[in-house]
């Protein structure tokens, strides 16, 4: 059943929903009836994650004790029937509130985050979690809220802002530096280390969060695209301007059509700072997307002379070796090129064929980290050279043209590690994280960190992880992702079971959960 938490009433039209990562072929879901009532049938026997959400609620999800808890997996055998399950809903915060211009005007389509802080790949950022665009009055509203300390932020849409040629235009400024509006957290600072910290309680809402926006000195950024992937002139191309951040909050820096016979753009009310700019043009007749990006740091004047070059992007050949028998989840293997510094790629992954082959085209110069999708859970990915350089943290250095025979080499003899997780009571501790760190040398590269939610009988089951030294734990009360950072790790080591891993190993390891409380220095 589905029900409030607070006085057990129904509650019809809850999605009820199965998630088994390992085959996403099927989805298993349904709603409640008006007793507040599901039922899910012919269930294939699996490890899944299991989650209700539902209209003015925060989704819960099985084995939850709060709502920032991971859940525990629900590991479900041939024949099993699993009944009685109850979830108790709390209603969701709101954080509503207007947003103005420097004229104290209300600003419409302003597009407003509401973002908590969170870990990637160690380090502390933000992500957005809840995202409003404010209406003609400069009003917005942020529901669907989990009790938490936000951040919001109000960025003025790029798309369809219009700002005409520099040759034409006079801000009347005494200076000839033109102004337009920056990222404004709450309640008016540019600065993100300024703001304010919302706190919402269950079901609270918070009128009144008023944001003024901030106006600050914006550059042009101007250049020319060369097509050589077409005969045409340099007409129908799309340039864009993506900041390079560390965090997950995607946003644009601005954008503009090629409009002219010569391919030349320029993008206005442009705010200093580090960006990738991509010029992108979409064959029709061969459904494909070609592209080319390039790094650029806007600072106190504007850009004049770039140039981009869409076709004439990075190509690496490569080839996959398998030690072992090659095992994949499904039919196909990807290897993808993706940005280290944050900046976005676009159209970057290339299908392994029936060779084992694969061109990865129209790559961005600089490095580049490789991932492999698709192997099984028991492979890993053993190693990755460039040319004959092996590389470190599978990140690759690329240039434009042809570059070194790339070959990665993928086992299927990945390590397992099972066991189960007891309290401070002794009984099976559920929903909470089991993490394998790698030893300190190899904690730069993250594929090697493997995680997992306990089961509702507090058991785990990790799957291929590389040879070599790890400590293994079991954290209750932590973010996700916290244990890639050095400086949480750093008073824990002590605390984690010490285990060492050849290929195709299988051992048992039953641990003592550690609770948050407890994770000062020993």
């Amino acid at each position: 059943m589905v029900v409030k938490l607070a006085d057990g009433t129904p509650l019809k039209g809850a999605t009820v929903v199965l998630r088994n990562d390992e085959d996403r072929e099927q989805t298993i879901a349904t709603k409640t009836t008006a007793d507040g009532r599901f039922a899910l049938k012919n269930v294939p026997p699996a490890r899944y994650k299991m989650t209700v959400r539902r209209n003015g609620y925060v989704g819960a999800e099985y084995g939850q004790q709060k709502p920032s808890d991971p859940g525990a997996t629900l590991t479900l055998s041939a024949g099993q029937k699993k009944d009685g399950l109850m979830f108790r809903l709390i209603p969701a915060a709101v954080i509503a509130g207007r947003v103005f211009n420097e004229d104290g005007e209300p600003e419409p389509n302003v597009s407003v985050t509401a973002s908590r802080q969170t870990y990637q790949e160690g380090r502390r950022t933000v992500t957005g979690f809840a995202q409003a665009q404010t209406d003609d009055l400069g009003a917005y509203r942020l529901f669907g809220l989990p009790p938490g300390r936000y951040f919001v932020a109000a960025v003025l849409q790029r798309w369809g802002q219009i700002a005409g040629d520099r040759e034409f235009s006079d801000n009347g400024s005494a200076t000839g530096s033109e102004q337009g509006y920056t990222k404004t957290y709450y309640p008016g600072t540019a600065d993100p280390g300024r703001a304010a910290v919302i706190s919402v309680k269950e079901g609270e809402e918070i009128p009144g969060a008023d944001i003024a926006l901030k106006e600050v000195a914006v550059r042009r950024v101007r250049g020319k695209v060369v097509n050589q992937a077409t005969s045409k002139t340099g007409r129908d191309m799309q340039v864009e301007l993506m900041p390079r951040m560390n965090g997950q909050d995607w946003e644009m820096g601005g954008n503009a059509k090629v409009k002219k016979e010569d391919g030349s753009f320029e993008i206005a009310n442009v705010v200093p700072g580090p960006y990738t700019v991509i010029a992108y043009w979409f064959d029709s007749n061969e459904a494909k997307m070609h592209m080319t990006s390039q790094k650029v740091d806007v600072g106190e004047s504007d850009v004049d002379g770039l140039l981009l070059t869409i076709g004439a992007g990075g190509v690496v050949q490569g080839r996959v070796f398998w030690e072992g028998k090659p095992n994949l989840e499904h039919e196909d293997l990807l290897v993808r090129a993706e940005a280290v510094d944050g900046g976005f790629l676009w159209n970057q992954g290339a299908r392994v064929d029936e060779k084992r082959e694969f061109t990865l085209k129209n790559l961005a110069e600089g490095e580049l980290r490789l991932v492999v999708y698709g192997a099984a859970k028991d492979c890993y990915v053993k190693q990755i050279t460039f040319g004959q350089t092996r590389a470190k943290d599978d990140v690759i250095s690329v240039v434009k043209g042809s570059n070194p025979v790339l070959e990665i080499t993928l086992s299927s003899r990945g390590a397992r590690v099972q066991g189960a997780v007891t309290d401070t009571d002794g009984l099976p501790a559920a929903g909470v994280w089991v993490v394998a760190v790698p030893d300190e040398a190899r904690r730069g590269n993250f594929r090697l960190f493997k995680s997992q939610t306990t089961d509702q009988y507090g058991k785990y089951d990790l799957h291929g992880l590389a040879p070599g030294s790890y400590r293994i734990f079991a954290w209750a009360g932590i973010e996700q992702g916290e244990w890639e950072d050095p400086e949480f790790l750093r008073p824990q080591e002590a605390k984690g079971e010490l285990l060492e891993l050849q290929d195709e190993d299988a051992k048992t390891v039953n641990l003592k959960m550690i609770e948050k409380k407890s994770l000062g220095p020993e």
